[in-house]
């Protein structure tokens, strides 16, 4: 990989050619927000928050340096005034989806603002996507999606009724930064209220411990190349 140098606030860094741009600052200890970031996702930067300033001399651009692969010369800023405004803008816009949040209230705390001029919505849900990827990227299955456009957009199943291609991993609730997804879950069942399904759980056959939902230990049966039994019993109990 091609050694190049690129400049972020005034100092010269050495990085290799594509290296991520937050990747690059984290690891010179520059502190950049983000919400939407996991790392078994794909970057996807629709949180915004990673935003920086790319200097091109005479104009500059707003980028999000989560998914900003760098080329040799490259100038940044991460914390200009015109960055600091924006990110403001778009905590206060979080609060107003999300005021209940531990994670959204420490972040306004530490960018400073105090409160959020937008009509609040006690939902909890910041439209970061995570759990979308997560079911599309990861587990393969698509059972949710967003719906709806402007101010009425949200993740839903299917027409907002039972999301019946879900197989009950939790990947969803896994991935998301808000912990707006709630999992309920007894000796019997595991339930996603927001999807409008539950699942009955699967015991190990040895010990009797819970080991996942039968729907989805029947979809590892399909796609993993192991023998049909493996997953009768729990990970303790396995040879």
């Amino acid at each position: 990989m091609a050694k190049i140098t690129i400049t972020i606030d005034d100092k010269k860094i050495e990085a290799n050619q594509g290296d991520i741009l937050l990747d690059i600052c984290r690891k010179q200890s520059i502190d950049i927000p983000t919400m939407c970031e996991h790392s078994d996702l794909k970057p996807y930067g629709v949180c915004r928050l990673c935003i920086v300033e790319w200097d091109r001399g005479d104009w500059s651009k707003i980028v999000t340096s989560c998914n900003f692969p760098v080329k040799d010369g490259q100038i940044f800023k991460t914390a200009t005034d015109k960055i600091k405004r924006m990110r403001k803008m778009i905590v206060e816009l979080m609060l107003a989806r999300s005021s209940r949040t531990p994670e959204i209230i420490e972040l306004a705390k530490k960018l400073g603002v105090n409160k959020t001029r937008f009509p609040k919505k006690i939902d909890g849900c910041i439209l970061c996507g995570n759990c979308v990827r997560a079911c599309s990227e990861i587990v393969e299955v698509n059972a949710i999606s967003f719906a709806g456009r402007g101010p009425t957009r949200k993740v839903a199943s299917p027409f907002f009724e039972e999301a019946t291609d879900c197989i009950g991993c939790g990947s969803c609730a896994y991935v998301c930064p808000t912990n707006y997804i709630l999992v309920e879950e007894d000796d019997k069942t595991r339930k996603f209220p927001l999807w409008k399904i539950e699942f009955e759980l699967a015991h190990c056959k040895k010990c009797g411990q819970t080991i996942a939902p039968k729907k989805q230990l029947d979809f590892l049966r399909k796609k993993a190349n192991l023998p049909a039994d493996w997953f009768d019993v729990c990970i303790n109990c396995r040879p």
